[in-house]
This record gives C-alpha cells, structure tokens and sequence, in this order.
C-alpha cells in the first residue's frame, strides 16, 4: 500500500477543504442531534411524554432522507456542485443560529422543528458532495478520496456524539449557576 498517493490526494486544497467542510457538518449534524436527544431524555423524566420527543427525535432526524433524497441529487445534477455546496453551508450557518434561539427557549418543539432543518440541509448537502469528487480528483485517486471522505464522516459522527453529551451537561450546568 502506498501511501505517497494519499499524500497527493492530502495536498490537494480543494479535497482538504471538502474533508473539513464534510466532517464539520457531521459533527455539527450529530453533537446536535444529541444535544436534542439528552433534552427530550430529560423532559421524560422530569415532566413525562418526553419519550416521545425521543422518539421524534430519531424519527426527525431520518426523514428528511428518506423524503427528499432524490430531488437532492436531482438538484446536484442540475446545479452546480460547488454553489449546491456552499449554499447549503451557509444554510447550515443560519439553521445553526437559529439553533441557538431554539436552546435559550427550551422549547423542545422549536429544538426539533431546527434538527429537521439541519438533516434537510444535509439531505441537499450529500449529493453535491458525493459528486463532486470525480469532478475534483483524478479517476484513480476516487476510491481513495472516497475512503477518506467516508472515514472523516465517521470520525464526525463519533467525535459529535461524543462531544453532544459534554455540551449538554455544560449547558445544563451553567443554567443552574
């Protein structure tokens, strides 16, 4: 195995900055997913029902996928990749600021309405990120940018769960003092 033909992919500017970009957005997509999942668990157990909002939750979270993953790709194939890709970061900048409002409310429907929001964003997101690559790198570097681009996903994925329940616990305690 060679990694010299990582170290190409990793020079590439504009491959690093789609890796960045994509692992934000997991993490991001996750650590907020979380941070709404503690609050529902919470909710259940300090007011009852709040299970349901769990449940919602990860219901939420998938939907958008599953409704909308096909106008997503059309929408990649039709537009530019490269704006679909920035607009949807800058959507994603917006939702997040009004995440911000959706925590000092507390109000657990307006933090859901904003996790569906934030998948709807990713839903139009990866597409546009999935292909671009061929359009970034050459062809026998695409299994290779695909690797990484999949392990940063991942790695997002776990370092935003795992980070969700720090944040939670943070928030929660600086609202007690």
């Amino acid at each position: 195995m060679s990694f010299k033909k990582y170290k190409t992919l990793l020079r590439d500017l504009g491959f690093i900055s789609l890796l960045i970009t994509q692992f934000l957005g997991a993490l991001n997509d996750n650590l907020y997913r979380m941070v709404v999942s503690l609050f529902a668990v919470e909710a259940a157990a300090a007011y009852g029902g709040g299970s349901l909002y769990l449940s919602l939750a990860g219901a939420i979270f998938i939907l958008p996928f599953f409704l909308f993953s096909g106008y997503a790709g059309y929408f990649s194939d039709v537009f530019s990749k490269r704006k679909v890709l920035i607009s949807m970061k800058v959507a994603e900048l917006l939702i997040m600021s009004l995440a911000i409002l959706a925590f000092r409310s507390e109000s657990i429907i307006f933090m859901l309405v904003i996790l569906f929001l934030m998948a709807l964003q990713s839903t139009f997101f990866s597409p546009a990120k999935y292909g671009i690559i061929p359009e970034m790198v050459a062809y026998e570097d695409l299994s290779r940018a695909n690797g990484l681009l999949e392990m940063s996903t991942f790695f997002a994925i776990i370092v935003g769960t795992s980070l969700g329940s720090l944040i939670y616990w943070m928030w929660k305690t600086s609202m007690v003092n």
